[in-house]
C-alpha cells in the first residue's frame, strides 16, 4: 500500500460539518423500465444534460439502448427529447457513452455490429430548433471485431475522439483512440492515436479527454510501472496533426492501480482516475486521483488526492470532472447512506492548491445505488449518473442534477 500526498482543509477531521446535500433535481426517464440503466453515461453543456440508457429496449429491441435530452427552464430540469439509433439493433448498448458541446450530441453503441461483432459505432445528432435529428453514423475506418469503438467519447466544437480500447494496434487489445474533424456540418476521419510503447491489453483508448488542442487518453491496464498500473497519454495539435507530448504515471504507481481509467482535462491541467488504488491506511481499492499540470509543455504531478473519510474498496475517482477550479470525484462504493451507495468529493483549488471543499450525498440515497457511477460538470452545475437506482424498477437508473456553490 502507498501512502496518501494530499492538503485537505479543516473538514478533514470535522467532515460532518462540511457534508452537503447540496440543491438537487432527479432526473427520470418518462418511460424507464426496469434494467435501462438510465444513467449510464451523462453529458452536461450549460442548460442542456444529455443520459444514457444503454440497456433501454427501443421497438421491441432488447438492449438496443437510448439517451434522453433535459433542458433547464424556469420550472426546472425537464425531459426535452429521446434519442435513439437509426437503425437500431438489438445489443447495440447506444447510449452507453455520451458526450454534449454546443447542439451536437455524441452517443456511443460500442457493441454495434456494423464491420463487425462488437466493432462498435458512435451516433452524431444534432439540435435545431427544438428538434434533434441524426446527422451521421462514425465508425473507424479500418474496424475489425471487438474494437469497442464509442467505449469513451470526448467532444470539442472542432473534434471529436473516440476511444476503442479493444483495437488490437497492433498488438491485441492494445487500443486505439480515433479524431474526426468537423467540416463545415461533416465530421471527417483525421487521424488514429496509438501508443508507441502500446502492449497486449493496454486499452490505451479506455478514456478520453479533449481541451483546445489537447487530447489525453488514458491506457488503464499499461504495466510499464507495474503490471496494471496505468498510463495516460498527451497530444498536441500543431494545426496539421495531433503529435505526441507526454506519456503520464503516477509517481507511486503499483499493482492493479489502473490509473487513467477516468480522465479530465481542463487548460494545463489534468485529473486521472485510479480507483482501484491501494491507499495505506485505508485499505485495498480505496481509490485516489492525480492532478497532472503542464508548465510550458512539461507535465509534472502535483498532487494526489484521495476521500478525507475514505475506507477500502470506496473506489474514489470512479468518475472524475474538472472546470477552472473546481474538481469533482465520485466514489460509487462509499457507504455513508448504504452499502455501496456512493458519494461525490468536491475539491477546489486555493493558493495554487487543491483542497477538499465537500461531500454531496443523494438525498434519498439506498444500499447498491453507485451514486456517481459517471459524473459531468458544467460552470456552476454536475449531473451524477446513478443507474442502479431501482424508482422504475430494478436497475432502471436515474441522474442527479445538483447547483454547485461557487
Amino acid at each position: 500500500m502507498k501512502s496518501a500526498v494530499v492538503k485537505l482543509l479543516s473538514c478533514f477531521t470535522l467532515l460532518a460539518t462540511c457534508q452537503s446535500l447540496g440543491a438537487q433535481h432527479k432526473l427520470l426517464a418518462d418511460d424507464g423500465k426496469a434494467e435501462d440503466q438510465f444513467g449510464y453515461s451523462v453529458a452536461l453543456d450549460g442548460t442542456t444534460a444529455l443520459v444514457g440508457a444503454l440497456k433501454a429496449n427501443t421497438n421491441n429491441l432488447t438492449d438496443s439502448g437510448a439517451a434522453y435530452v433535459y433542458t433547464l427552464s424556469t420550472t426546472g430540469w425537464q425531459q426535452h427529447a429521446k434519442l435513439i439509433a437509426n437503425p437500431a439493433y438489438a445489443g447495440d448498448t447506444f447510449g452507453g457513452n455520451v458526450a454534449l458541446k454546443n447542439h451536437t450530441a455524441m452517443l456511443g453503441a460500442s457493441r454495434r455490429d456494423h464491420k463487425g461483432e462488437d466493432a462498435g459505432a458512435v451516433f452524431a445528432f444534432e439540435q435545431k430548433g427544438n428538434l434533434w435529428s441524426q446527422k451521421q453514423i462514425l465508425t473507424a475506418t479500418d474496424a475489425k471485431a471487438g474494437d469497442a469503438f464509442g467505449q469513451s467519447i470526448a467532444l470539442s466544437e472542432r473534434f471529436v475522439v473516440i476511444g476503442a480500447p479493444h483495437s488490437d494496434a497492433p498488438h491485441k487489445d492494445s487500443g486505439s483512440a480515433y479524431v474526426f474533424m468537423r467540416d463545415k456540418n461533416t465530421w471527417r476521419f483525421h487521424s488514429k492515436l496509438t501508443a508507441k510503447d502500446g502492449a497486449a491489453g493496454d486499452l490505451f483508448g479506455i478514456s478520453v479527454a479533449i481541451d483546445g488542442d489537447t487530447i489525453l487518453v488514458g491506457a488503464d491496464l499499461n504495466d510499464e510501472r507495474a503490471e496494471k498500473a496505468g498510463a495516460v497519454y498527451a497530444y498536441v495539435f500543431n494545426g496539421k496533426q495531433w503529435l505526441h507530448q507526454a506519456k503520464l504515471m503516477a509517481s507511486d504507481g503499483a499493482n492493479t492501480d489502473i490509473f487513467g481509467v477516468r480522465v479530465a482535462l481542463f487548460g494545463d491541467t489534468a485529473l486521472i482516475s485510479a480507483r482501484r488504488d491501494d491507499v495505506e491506511g485505508i485499505g485495498t481499492d480505496a481509490g485516489s486521483a492525480y492532478i497532472f499540470e503542464r508548465i510550458k509543455g512539461h507535465w509534472t504531478q502535483t498532487q494526489k488526492l484521495i476521500a478525507p473519510d475514505g475506507k477500502a474498496d470506496d473506489r474514489f475517482a470512479r468518475g472524475v470532472a474538472l472546470n477552472q477550479n473546481t474538481a469533482l470525484i465520485s466514489a460509487m462504493h462509499h457507504d455513508a447512506k448504504g452499502d455501496n451507495a456512493g458519494a461525490l468529493y468536491i475539491f477546489k483549488k486555493q493558493h495554487g492548491q487543491w483542497r477538499y471543499s465537500s461531500k454531496i450525498l443523494a438525498s434519498d440515497a439506498k444500499p447498491q445505488d453507485r451514486f456517481g457511477w459517471n459524473l459531468a460538470l458544467s460552470n456552476n452545475k454536475a449531473i451524477i449518473a446513478t443507474p442502479h437506482r431501482d424508482d422504475k424498477g430494478n436497475a432502471s437508473g436515474a441522474a442527479y442534477m445538483l447547483d454547485l456553490e461557487d
